[in-house]
């Protein structure tokens, strides 16, 4: 833990724990309003801490540099669902897949891919697509 920042409670402490000794990351929800949900959310603000996820460059607080310190995730993969198709959402911004590749993925292993897998549009979708989509997610990750 960074200086200054309080204790976590238990059940952080324990995902905190587990982030430091997983070699994959796999993230599981429900894309709301082309962002994580509020819970996702809080378990990013509340485990990827200054001491756990992340170095600060110097004594600087306004340095932006930062010396990722869960390299031993390898890879970090994503299934998410949109009521949007996907034109939508990338137009929208698609903020969770940003967070997730621009602001978590560098706290990572340098070389860490990124598989992303997205059912748009599933208002619209039929029984048969979504079967298809998880027959497919369970295919890739299989051997995650």
């Amino acid at each position: 833990r960074a200086p200054g920042v309080p204790a976590p409670r238990p059940e952080v402490a324990a995902a905190m724990e587990d982030l430091r000794w997983a070699s994959a990351l796999v993230f599981v929800y429900p894309t709301w309003w082309f962002n994580f949900p509020g819970a996702m959310k809080s378990f990013v603000d509340r485990s990827f801490l200054p001491g756990v996820a992340f170095a600060r460059v110097g004594d600087d607080p306004t340095a932006t540099g930062l010396v990722p310190l869960l390299t031993n995730i390898e890879k970090v993969g994503v299934v998410t669902t949109y009521g949007a198709p996907r034109h939508i959402a990338l137009l929208a911004g698609d903020n969770g897949r940003q967070m997730i590749s621009r602001a978590l993925r560098p706290l990572f292993n340098p070389w860490c891919p990124m598989v992303w897998m997205g059912l748009y549009g599933i208002h619209e979708t039929s029984h048969g697509d979504r079967i298809d989509f998880l027959d497919a997610v369970e295919a890739r990750f299989r051997d995650f």
